[in-house]
Protein backbone atom coordinates (compact mmCIF):
# COMPACT_ATOMS: atom_id res chain seq x y z
CA UNK A 1 0.00 0.00 0.00
CA UNK A 2 2.83 2.40 0.93
CA UNK A 3 4.54 1.63 -2.40
CA UNK A 4 1.39 2.62 -4.28
CA UNK A 5 1.15 5.89 -2.38
CA UNK A 6 4.82 6.72 -2.98
CA UNK A 7 4.49 5.84 -6.67
CA UNK A 8 1.42 8.05 -6.97
CA UNK A 9 3.24 10.96 -5.34
CA UNK A 10 6.24 10.49 -7.60
CA UNK A 11 4.03 10.52 -10.70
CA UNK A 12 2.25 13.63 -9.44
CA UNK A 13 5.50 15.48 -8.78
CA UNK A 14 6.94 14.32 -12.09
CA UNK A 15 3.81 15.50 -13.94
CA UNK A 16 3.90 18.90 -12.22
CA UNK A 17 7.59 19.32 -13.05
CA UNK A 18 6.95 18.40 -16.69
CA UNK A 19 4.02 20.86 -16.90
CA UNK A 20 6.18 23.59 -15.35
CA UNK A 21 8.99 22.88 -17.87
CA UNK A 22 6.48 23.17 -20.73
CA UNK A 23 5.03 26.43 -19.42
CA UNK A 24 8.47 27.94 -18.94
CA UNK A 25 9.62 26.81 -22.37
CA UNK A 26 6.88 28.87 -24.11
CA UNK A 27 8.21 32.38 -24.81
CA UNK A 28 6.00 35.26 -23.66
CA UNK A 29 4.80 37.28 -26.68
CA UNK A 30 6.35 40.68 -27.27
CA UNK A 31 3.88 43.45 -26.31
CA UNK A 32 2.67 45.36 -29.34
CA UNK A 33 0.00 48.05 -29.72
CA UNK A 34 -1.60 49.28 -32.91
CA UNK A 35 -3.75 52.25 -33.93
CA UNK A 36 -4.71 50.55 -37.18
CA UNK A 37 -8.42 50.38 -36.32
CA UNK A 38 -10.27 53.43 -35.03
CA UNK A 39 -13.80 53.75 -33.70
CA UNK A 40 -16.10 56.61 -34.56
CA UNK A 41 -18.12 56.01 -31.40
CA UNK A 42 -16.77 58.66 -29.02
CA UNK A 43 -16.99 62.32 -28.10
CA UNK A 44 -15.05 64.87 -26.11
CA UNK A 45 -15.18 64.81 -22.34
CA UNK A 46 -15.11 68.61 -22.46
CA UNK A 47 -18.64 70.05 -22.53
CA UNK A 48 -18.28 73.58 -21.14
CA UNK A 49 -16.12 76.67 -21.58
CA UNK A 50 -15.87 79.00 -18.59
CA UNK A 51 -14.54 82.55 -18.80
CA UNK A 52 -13.06 84.37 -15.79
CA UNK A 53 -11.27 87.56 -14.88
CA UNK A 54 -8.21 87.39 -12.62
CA UNK A 55 -8.77 90.48 -10.42
CA UNK A 56 -5.01 91.07 -10.54
CA UNK A 57 -2.22 92.25 -12.81
CA UNK A 58 -0.28 89.85 -15.02
CA UNK A 59 2.48 88.96 -12.58
CA UNK A 60 0.18 88.32 -9.64
CA UNK A 61 -2.30 86.43 -11.81
CA UNK A 62 0.43 84.14 -13.08
CA UNK A 63 1.62 83.46 -9.53
CA UNK A 64 -1.88 82.61 -8.35
CA UNK A 65 -2.52 80.26 -11.26
CA UNK A 66 0.81 78.42 -11.27
CA UNK A 67 2.21 78.16 -7.73
CA UNK A 68 1.04 75.00 -5.89
CA UNK A 69 0.18 76.72 -2.61
CA UNK A 70 -2.70 78.59 -4.23
CA UNK A 71 -4.45 75.44 -5.53
CA UNK A 72 -6.08 77.23 -8.45
CA UNK A 73 -5.35 77.09 -12.17
CA UNK A 74 -6.83 77.53 -15.62
CA UNK A 75 -6.13 76.08 -19.02
CA UNK A 76 -5.36 79.46 -20.56
CA UNK A 77 -4.55 82.99 -19.49
CA UNK A 78 -4.54 86.07 -21.70
CA UNK A 79 -2.74 89.26 -20.58
CA UNK A 80 -3.92 92.79 -21.30
CA UNK A 81 -2.16 95.79 -22.84
CA UNK A 82 -0.56 98.50 -20.70
CA UNK A 83 0.09 96.13 -17.81
CA UNK A 84 3.39 97.26 -16.29
CA UNK A 85 4.11 93.76 -14.99
CA UNK A 86 3.83 92.20 -18.47
CA UNK A 87 7.23 92.52 -20.15
CA UNK A 88 6.64 90.91 -23.54
CA UNK A 89 6.36 93.09 -26.63
CA UNK A 90 3.21 91.38 -27.95
CA UNK A 91 0.18 89.95 -26.23
CA UNK A 92 0.26 86.16 -26.28
CA UNK A 93 -2.21 83.46 -25.27
CA UNK A 94 -0.53 81.32 -22.60
CA UNK A 95 -1.56 77.72 -22.02
CA UNK A 96 -1.01 76.67 -18.42
CA UNK A 97 -2.76 73.28 -18.37
CA UNK A 98 -3.36 70.77 -21.16
CA UNK A 99 -6.95 70.59 -22.38
CA UNK A 100 -6.77 66.87 -21.61
CA UNK A 101 -6.15 67.61 -17.94
CA UNK A 102 -8.39 69.02 -15.23
CA UNK A 103 -7.66 72.61 -14.24
CA UNK A 104 -8.93 73.98 -10.93
CA UNK A 105 -10.95 77.01 -11.95
CA UNK A 106 -14.67 76.39 -11.38
CA UNK A 107 -14.94 75.38 -7.72
CA UNK A 108 -18.24 74.00 -6.45
CA UNK A 109 -20.36 74.64 -9.50
CA UNK A 110 -23.32 73.47 -11.53
CA UNK A 111 -24.67 73.83 -15.08
CA UNK A 112 -27.27 71.75 -16.92
CA UNK A 113 -27.72 69.49 -13.88
CA UNK A 114 -24.02 68.66 -14.04
CA UNK A 115 -21.85 69.36 -11.02
CA UNK A 116 -18.08 69.66 -10.59
CA UNK A 117 -17.69 71.64 -13.79
CA UNK A 118 -13.90 71.37 -13.44
CA UNK A 119 -14.24 67.77 -14.62
CA UNK A 120 -15.88 68.74 -17.90
CA UNK A 121 -14.67 72.19 -18.84
CA UNK A 122 -11.94 74.42 -20.19
CA UNK A 123 -11.22 77.54 -18.16
CA UNK A 124 -9.88 80.79 -19.60
CA UNK A 125 -8.61 83.59 -17.36
CA UNK A 126 -8.46 87.16 -18.64
CA UNK A 127 -6.09 89.50 -16.84
CA UNK A 128 -8.39 92.26 -15.60
CA UNK A 129 -8.45 94.22 -12.35
CA UNK A 130 -12.19 93.99 -11.77
CA UNK A 131 -13.05 92.76 -8.30
CA UNK A 132 -15.95 91.89 -6.01
CA UNK A 133 -16.06 91.53 -2.25
CA UNK A 134 -18.73 89.52 -0.45
CA UNK A 135 -20.12 89.41 3.10
CA UNK A 136 -22.47 86.47 2.82
CA UNK A 137 -22.31 85.81 6.57
CA UNK A 138 -23.04 89.39 7.62
CA UNK A 139 -26.56 89.20 9.07
CA UNK A 140 -26.84 92.99 9.20
CA UNK A 141 -26.78 93.22 5.41
CA UNK A 142 -29.67 92.24 3.18
CA UNK A 143 -28.76 89.63 0.55
CA UNK A 144 -29.29 92.27 -2.14
CA UNK A 145 -26.55 94.39 -0.58
CA UNK A 146 -23.92 91.97 0.74
CA UNK A 147 -21.37 92.53 -2.01
CA UNK A 148 -19.33 95.40 -3.44
CA UNK A 149 -17.96 95.30 -6.99
CA UNK A 150 -15.72 97.42 -9.17
CA UNK A 151 -15.67 96.45 -12.85
CA UNK A 152 -13.01 97.50 -15.36
CA UNK A 153 -13.18 97.69 -19.16
CA UNK A 154 -11.63 94.89 -21.21
CA UNK A 155 -8.72 95.42 -23.58
CA UNK A 156 -9.95 95.09 -27.22
CA UNK A 157 -6.71 93.34 -28.24
CA UNK A 158 -7.20 90.85 -25.42
CA UNK A 159 -10.74 90.15 -26.62
CA UNK A 160 -9.49 89.59 -30.18
CA UNK A 161 -7.05 86.97 -28.89
CA UNK A 162 -9.82 85.38 -26.85
CA UNK A 163 -12.05 85.09 -29.92
CA UNK A 164 -9.32 83.35 -31.91
CA UNK A 165 -8.55 81.00 -29.04
CA UNK A 166 -12.18 80.03 -28.49
CA UNK A 167 -12.72 79.38 -32.19
CA UNK A 168 -9.87 76.86 -32.10
CA UNK A 169 -11.20 75.25 -28.92
CA UNK A 170 -14.65 74.85 -30.48
CA UNK A 171 -13.12 73.03 -33.45
CA UNK A 172 -11.60 70.50 -31.05
CA UNK A 173 -14.58 70.10 -28.73
CA UNK A 174 -17.88 69.88 -30.58
CA UNK A 175 -19.78 69.27 -27.33
CA UNK A 176 -19.34 72.93 -26.40
CA UNK A 177 -22.59 74.35 -27.75
CA UNK A 178 -23.46 78.09 -27.55
CA UNK A 179 -25.28 77.83 -24.21
CA UNK A 180 -22.31 75.98 -22.72
CA UNK A 181 -20.02 78.97 -23.13
CA UNK A 182 -20.54 80.62 -19.77
CA UNK A 183 -19.07 82.93 -17.17
CA UNK A 184 -17.89 82.01 -13.71
CA UNK A 185 -20.88 83.91 -12.28
CA UNK A 186 -23.28 81.68 -14.19
CA UNK A 187 -22.09 78.57 -12.35
CA UNK A 188 -21.26 80.10 -8.92
CA UNK A 189 -23.55 83.13 -8.64
CA UNK A 190 -23.48 83.39 -4.84
CA UNK A 191 -19.76 84.17 -4.68
CA UNK A 192 -18.63 85.09 -8.20
CA UNK A 193 -19.40 87.90 -10.63
CA UNK A 194 -16.79 87.36 -13.33
CA UNK A 195 -16.30 88.06 -16.13
CA UNK A 196 -18.64 90.88 -15.10
CA UNK A 197 -21.07 93.17 -16.92
CA UNK A 198 -18.35 94.81 -19.01
CA UNK A 199 -17.43 91.57 -20.74
CA UNK A 200 -18.57 91.76 -24.41
CA UNK A 201 -20.71 88.63 -24.74
CA UNK A 202 -22.61 90.11 -27.66
CA UNK A 203 -19.40 90.74 -29.62
CA UNK A 204 -18.36 87.12 -29.08
CA UNK A 205 -21.74 86.00 -30.37
CA UNK A 206 -21.24 88.11 -33.49
CA UNK A 207 -18.11 86.03 -34.09
CA UNK A 208 -20.03 82.76 -33.72
CA UNK A 209 -19.19 82.23 -30.05
CA UNK A 210 -21.76 81.72 -27.31
CA UNK A 211 -25.45 82.45 -26.99
CA UNK A 212 -27.32 85.72 -27.45
CA UNK A 213 -30.94 86.65 -27.96
CA UNK A 214 -32.77 88.14 -30.94
CA UNK A 215 -34.00 91.64 -30.12
CA UNK A 216 -37.26 91.14 -32.01
CA UNK A 217 -38.10 88.15 -29.83
CA UNK A 218 -37.28 90.04 -26.65
CA UNK A 219 -39.56 92.85 -27.77
CA UNK A 220 -42.34 90.33 -28.51
CA UNK A 221 -42.22 88.92 -25.00
CA UNK A 222 -41.77 92.33 -23.39
CA UNK A 223 -44.99 93.53 -25.03
CA UNK A 224 -46.70 90.32 -23.93
CA UNK A 225 -45.57 90.65 -20.32
CA UNK A 226 -46.52 94.33 -20.11
CA UNK A 227 -50.03 93.54 -21.31
CA UNK A 228 -50.40 90.39 -19.25
CA UNK A 229 -49.15 89.25 -15.88
CA UNK A 230 -45.48 88.30 -16.05
CA UNK A 231 -44.59 84.68 -15.25
CA UNK A 232 -44.52 83.75 -11.58
CA UNK A 233 -41.34 83.35 -9.54
CA UNK A 234 -41.68 79.57 -9.83
CA UNK A 235 -41.99 79.84 -13.62
CA UNK A 236 -38.97 82.16 -13.82
CA UNK A 237 -36.98 79.69 -11.72
CA UNK A 238 -38.10 76.96 -14.10
CA UNK A 239 -36.98 79.07 -17.05
CA UNK A 240 -33.54 79.67 -15.56
CA UNK A 241 -33.15 75.97 -14.77
CA UNK A 242 -34.29 75.02 -18.28
CA UNK A 243 -31.62 77.27 -19.74
CA UNK A 244 -28.89 75.68 -17.62
CA UNK A 245 -28.65 77.52 -14.31
CA UNK A 246 -28.40 75.38 -11.18
CA UNK A 247 -31.27 77.08 -9.38
CA UNK A 248 -33.66 75.31 -7.00
CA UNK A 249 -37.35 75.75 -7.77
CA UNK A 250 -38.63 77.06 -4.44
CA UNK A 251 -41.34 79.40 -5.71
CA UNK A 252 -39.90 82.11 -3.44
CA UNK A 253 -37.88 85.21 -4.21
CA UNK A 254 -35.07 84.02 -1.97
CA UNK A 255 -31.36 84.73 -1.87
CA UNK A 256 -30.41 82.10 -4.43
CA UNK A 257 -33.05 83.44 -6.83
CA UNK A 258 -31.63 86.94 -6.47
CA UNK A 259 -28.12 85.61 -7.12
CA UNK A 260 -29.16 83.68 -10.24
CA UNK A 261 -31.19 86.58 -11.65
CA UNK A 262 -28.23 88.90 -11.10
CA UNK A 263 -25.85 86.41 -12.78
CA UNK A 264 -28.24 86.15 -15.72
CA UNK A 265 -28.38 89.94 -15.97
CA UNK A 266 -24.58 90.25 -15.79
CA UNK A 267 -24.41 87.94 -18.80
CA UNK A 268 -27.36 89.13 -20.88
CA UNK A 269 -28.46 92.51 -19.45
CA UNK A 270 -25.24 94.22 -18.33
CA UNK A 271 -26.98 97.60 -18.02
CA UNK A 272 -29.25 96.18 -15.29
CA UNK A 273 -27.74 93.93 -12.64
CA UNK A 274 -30.06 94.55 -9.71
CA UNK A 275 -31.36 90.97 -9.42
CA UNK A 276 -34.98 92.06 -9.83
CA UNK A 277 -37.53 90.01 -11.73
CA UNK A 278 -39.18 92.40 -14.17
CA UNK A 279 -40.75 92.22 -17.63
CA UNK A 280 -37.50 93.04 -19.47
CA UNK A 281 -35.45 90.41 -17.67
CA UNK A 282 -38.09 87.71 -18.12
CA UNK A 283 -38.59 88.70 -21.78
CA UNK A 284 -34.85 88.24 -22.35
CA UNK A 285 -34.88 84.83 -20.67
CA UNK A 286 -37.93 83.71 -22.68
CA UNK A 287 -36.27 84.91 -25.93
CA UNK A 288 -33.23 82.77 -25.16
CA UNK A 289 -35.41 79.76 -24.38
CA UNK A 290 -37.31 80.17 -27.64
CA UNK A 291 -34.05 80.34 -29.58
CA UNK A 292 -32.06 77.56 -27.92
CA UNK A 293 -34.60 75.41 -26.04
CA UNK A 294 -37.92 75.87 -27.88
CA UNK A 295 -39.40 72.67 -26.48
CA UNK A 296 -39.70 74.31 -23.07
CA UNK A 297 -42.23 76.88 -24.34
CA UNK A 298 -45.67 76.10 -25.73
CA UNK A 299 -47.38 77.91 -28.61
CA UNK A 300 -48.63 80.63 -26.24
CA UNK A 301 -45.14 81.23 -24.88
CA UNK A 302 -45.81 79.59 -21.53
CA UNK A 303 -43.04 77.65 -19.84
CA UNK A 304 -43.38 73.86 -19.69
CA UNK A 305 -42.01 73.15 -16.22
CA UNK A 306 -40.85 69.67 -15.38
Amino acid sequence: MKKLIILSLLLSVTGYAEERRLSLSIDAPEYKQSNKHNSLNYNSRVRFLVIHYTSSNWQRSLELLTLPEHEVSSHYIIPESFDETYNEQDLVVYQLVSENDRAWHAGKSKWEDRENINDQSIGIELVNNSSCYYQNDNKILDFTDDYFCSFKDYDPKQIQLLIELVKQILERHLEITPTRIIGHADIQPAVKSDPGPKFPWQILHQHGIGAWYDHETVNKYWLKFTEEKIPSIAQVQCGLKSYGYGIEQTGEYDEQTYDFIRAFQIHFQPWQTDGRIDSKTVATLWALLEKYFPNYLNAEGKIQCQ
